[in-house]
C-alpha cells in the first residue's frame, strides 16, 4: 500500500512480542458501556469494534474487561472476562476484527474505589485501604437535575459509608482472577491482553501512596506497593506462557494528587515491570475525579503525556505506547524522535474510524476531526452509552449505515449551519439531488461563532465545508429562503435547518449604546455591521467597518477573527455577560484571552448546564483561574451606563462594566418550517429549528433525516 510520506513511521509494521502489527496506530481502549448489564458482548459493540479495525487501526484494544463481574464494575454496561460464558461473544467480536486486518486486545480491569456499580448497589468497593468517596468533589459544578440523578442512582449508598480494605486473602483470591481471565482471554482468539494499572483503579490505588496505606508487604516503598501488579504478572505468564503478549497501561504520572505517582516512580515501576516479563508498556496518567483529570486521562492540553512516554523509553527496551490528545503529525513526530514506538489514539477514532485509511492515501480534509467537547466521556458518568458529538453513527453504526437511496429526489435544505451540512452531505451521498440554501455569504451558520470563541471547532467546520463543496451539491450563498420560492421549486423533500433567534429577556435599559444581544454581536464578528448592532458603534468605527465590509467578509475564517480581535473589538474592558449556558462561558473565555475583566450573571442555579460535565469541570476551572466572577440566581432589574443592576439574595448591587452582553432568550425559529408543513411531499426540521441542539443534537439530526429520506 503506498502511503502518504507524512506519515511513513505511523504506517511502518510493529512488534508487541510476537505479535506484528500492520501499523503503528493503536485504538485506545475506552470504556463505552456497549455490552450488556450481564457483561456480554452486544451487536453494538461488534460493530462499533469492527468499523475502528475496517477503516485502518494496527490494533484495537477493548476497554476494562472486568476480571471479577458482577463484583468490582465502574459502569453498568461493562464487558466481563470472568467465566467461560462470555467466551462466544468475545470469540465472534475477535473474529469481526480480525476479518479487517487488525489485531485485538482487551484491558483486565478490577474497578477497586470507583467500583460506581458496587457502590450503587451498597456494597463498599474494595481497596488497598479505607476511604472516604470524594463525594463533594464529583458534586462540584453540577446542576440540580445532574445531582439528583447522581443521587437517584447511588440512593443506596450509606451517607457513612468507606471503602472497605481488601485482606490478603482477597488479595491472593483476586491475583488468581487476573490470570484466569487473561487465559481465557487468550481462549477467544484475542491477540493479547492489557492489564489496566492505571487510572485510579484497584492495582493503580495500590501503586500510589494517595490511596495505599497499608503497612504490610503491600504498602510503603515502591517495590512494596507494586507486589500486587508483579504478582498479576507473574500468575497471567503461568497460565498464557512467555509468548503470547501481555503488557500493561500505567500512570507515568498522578496530576494534582497529594502524595501520588511521580515521574521517578513512574520510570522505576517500568524498569520493574519489564524485569517481570512484560512486552510492552502504555503510558498514561491520572488527575483525581476531577481537578488533574482533563490533564490525564482526559488530556486536554495536546501532548500533555509524551513526556511521560519519552522517559520510560529512554529507561526501557520493550516497545512504549504513547497517548493523550496526540493528532497524527504530533505522532508522526513522536515516532520519528523515538520517544515512542506506537501511538494511540481515543476520541479521534469516535469521530472517524477511517482516520488512518484517509490518512495513508493523504486525504486529511476528509477526517472528520474530535472537538474534544468529551460529551463521550460523560455519558459514562452518568452510566450512559457513549456517543460522539460529530459522529452520529459510533456506536449506533448499524442505524447510519449511508445506502444508496431507491429513488434520487430533489432535496431541499435550508440552512447551511451544522445540521444543514449534515443532512446536505448524507443525502446527496446516497443519491439525492440536493440543493443547500444560506442566507449569509458563507456556510457555517452558528458553528462558525461557536469555532471562534472555542478554536477545537474549527476543524470541523472545514471538514463540513469541504464535504460539501466536494459533493455533488448545489449551494447557494446570499439567499434567504421563503415559502413562495420554495412552492415554486416544488422539491421532494425539505429540510428546515434555520438556526435560533434571539429573544432576549426584557431588561430596563437594554436598548442602551453599552448592550450588545448575542445576535448582535455574532454578526460583527462575521463581517455584517448592518442593523442594530452597528448602530451601537461610535461614527468613525461604523463608517470604517462599513466601508471595510466587502472585503472583510470573503477572507474572514475563523481564525482570522480571532487574530484580529486581539487587536480590536468595539467592546469596552469590563464585561458583563448575561446568560451562563455553554455558549455565553465560551464568549467569557474567549473575551478573557482579549483583555477584558468579565462576568457573568445566570438567572438559573448552575452554569454551562448544556456542556458534558467533564468539559464543564476544565471550562469552570478556567474561568476562576482567568479571574472571572460567575454569579448565579440573579434577578436583573436593569442596565444603566454604570453596568448592571441585579437583586440576588434580596439584596441589590450594581456590576459594574462598560459593555454588557445579553446572551440569553435563545429559541428556535421555526416560521417557515411551520408556513411549508403541507405543502410539499416531506418536510423535517433538524439541529436549532426542532429545539436547542447545540452541535451533538445538529449532526444527530442531519444525519438521522440524510439516511431516512
Amino acid at each position: 500500500m503506498n502511503v502518504d510520506p507524512r506519515f511513513k513511521k505511523l504506517f511502518e509494521p510493529g512488534r508487541i512480542g510476537r505479535m506484528e502489527l500492520r501499523n503503528r496506530i493503536i485504538m485506545a481502549p475506552m470504556g463505552t458501556n456497549l455490552a450488556t448489564e450481564d457483561g456480554y458482548i452486544t451487536e453494538r459493540a461488534k460493530n462499533y469494534y469492527q468499523e475502528r479495525a475496517k477503516g485502518g487501526v494496527g490494533l484495537v484494544i477493548v476497554g476494562v474487561g472486568a476480571v471479577d463481574h458482577p463484583r468490582a464494575k465502574c459502569m453498568p454496561g461493562q464487558v466481563a472476562v470472568s467465566d467461560d460464558k462470555f467466551i462466544p461473544g468475545l470469540s465472534e467480536l475477535a473474529q469481526a476484527v480480525h476479518r479487517h486486518g487488525a489485531k485485538i486486545a482487551i484491558q483486565l480491569q478490577h474497578a477497586g474505589g470507583v467500583a460506581a456499580e458496587d457502590s450503587a448497589q451498597g456494597v463498599a468497593p474494595l481497596t488497598p485501604s479505607p476511604t472516604q468517596p470524594a463525594v463533594a468533589e464529583v458534586l462540584q459544578d453540577m446542576t440540580m437535575e445532574e445531582m439528583t440523578r447522581l443521587m437517584t442512582r447511588f440512593a443506596n449508598v450509606p451517607l457513612d459509608m468507606t471503602t472497605r480494605e481488601i485482606t490478603l486473602e482477597e488479595i491472593k483470591r483476586l491475583v488468581g482472577r487476573f490470570a484466569e481471565a487473561a487465559e481465557r482471554v487468550k481462549k477467544t482468539g484475542f491477540d493479547g491482553v492489557e492489564i489496566h494499572a492505571g487510572h485510579g483503579y484497584l492495582i493503580n490505588e495500590f501503586l500510589s501512596c494517595s490511596k495505599n496505606k497499608r503497612q504490610d508487604a503491600y504498602g510503603g516503598e515502591l517495590k512494596n506497593r507494586a507486589r500486587f501488579l508483579l504478582e498479576i504478572i507473574a500468575a497471567i505468564r503461568e497460565k498464557v506462557g512467555k509468548d503470547y503478549p501481555v503488557w500493561c497501561r500505567m500512570d507515568g504520572r498522578e496530576f494534582e494528587i497529594e502524595d501520588g505517582i511521580t515521574p521517578k516512580d513512574g520510570q522505576e515501576l517500568a524498569v520493574m515491570l519489564e524485569q517481570a516479563g512484560l512486552d510492552a508498556l502504555h503510558v498514561s496518567g491520572y488527575g483525581g475525579a476531577i481537578g488533574g483529570f482533563y490533564h490525564a486521562p482526559l488530556v486536554y492540553p495536546p501532548g500533555n503525556l509524551i513526556p511521560l512516554a519519552e522517559g520510560i523509553k529512554k529507561l526501557v527496551k520493550i516497545p512504549v505506547i504513547a497517548v493523550g490528545r496526540i493528532s497524527p503529525q504530533l505522532g508522526e513526530q513522536v515516532l520519528r524522535q523515538g520517544k515512542a514506538d506506537f501511538i494511540a489514539m481515543a476520541r479521534p477514532l469516535l469521530a472517524d474510524p477511517d482516520l488512518p485509511s484517509k490518512l495513508a492515501s493523504g486525504k486529511l480534509d476528509d477526517i472528520r476531526p474530535c472537538i474534544y467537547c468529551y460529551n463521550c466521556v460523560s455519558q459514562i458518568f452518568w452510566a450512559e452509552s457513549m456517543y460522539c458529538t460529530v459522529n452520529a453513527a459510533t456506536g449506533s453504526e448499524a442505524d447510519f449505515r449511508i445506502q444508496p437511496a431507491e429513488r434520487a429526489k430533489k432535496v431541499m435544505v435550508v440552512g447551511g449551519g451544522p445540521a444543514g451540512m449534515e443532512a446536505a452531505r448524507v443525502a446527496a451521498l446516497r443519491g439525492h439531488q440536493v440543493t443547500l440554501y444560506e442566507k449569509e455569504r458563507r456556510l457555517g451558520g452558528s458553528l462558525f461563532f461557536a469555532s471562534t470563541v472555542y478554536t477545537d471547532s474549527e476543524d470541523f467546520l472545514h471538514y463540513l465545508v469541504t464535504q460539501v463543496n466536494k459533493l455533488p451539491v448545489e449551494v447557494k450563498l446570499g439567499q434567504e429562503v421563503t415559502p413562495e420560492l420554495i412552492e415554486g421549486i416544488k422539491p421532494d423533500v425539505v429540510i428546515v435547518a434555520l438556526g435560533p433567534h434571539q429573544l432576549a429577556p426584557k431588561i430596563k435599559g437594554d436598548d442602551r449604546r453599552n448592550v450588545l444581544t448575542r445576535a448582535e454581536l455574532k454578526q460583527m464578528l462575521a463581517g455584517r455591521f448592518k442593523g442594530d448592532g452597528a448602530n451601537k458603534l461610535g461614527g468613525w468605527q461604523r463608517a470604517t467597518l462599513y466601508l471595510a465590509a466587502p472585503f472583510l467578509q470573503p477572507f474572514l475564517s475563523s481564525s482570522r477573527v480571532r487574530r484580529l480581535t486581539k487587536v480590536w473589538m468595539p467592546l469596552g474592558k469590563k464585561v458583563v455577560v448575561i446568560g451562563g449556558d455553554l455558549a455565553g462561558c465560551e464568549l467569557a473565555g474567549f473575551l478573557v484571552e482579549r483583555g477584558r475583566k468579565v462576568t457573568i450573571l445566570e438567572s438559573g442555579q448552575g452554569l454551562a448546564a448544556d456542556m458534558g460535565i467533564t468539559r464543564r469541570w476544565r471550562v469552570l476551572a478556567d474561568l476562576r483561574q482567568s479571574g472571572v466572577d460567575m454569579i448565579t440566581e440573579v434577578k436583573y432589574e436593569e442596565i444603566t451606563k454604570e453596568g448592571v443592576v441585579i437583586t440576588r439574595n434580596e439584596e441589590r448591587q450594581t456590576i459594574k462594566a462598560d459593555t454588557v452582553i445579553v446572551a440569553e432568550g435563545m429559541q428556535p425559529d421555526v416560521r417557515l418550517l411551520e408556513a411549508v408543513k403541507g405543502k410539499v411531499p416531506q418536510v423535517y426540521g433538524v439541529g436549532d429549528c426542532a429545539g436547542l441542539r447545540l452541535i451533538r443534537g445538529a449532526i444527530l439530526d442531519g444525519a438521522s433525516i440524510g439516511v431516512k429520506v
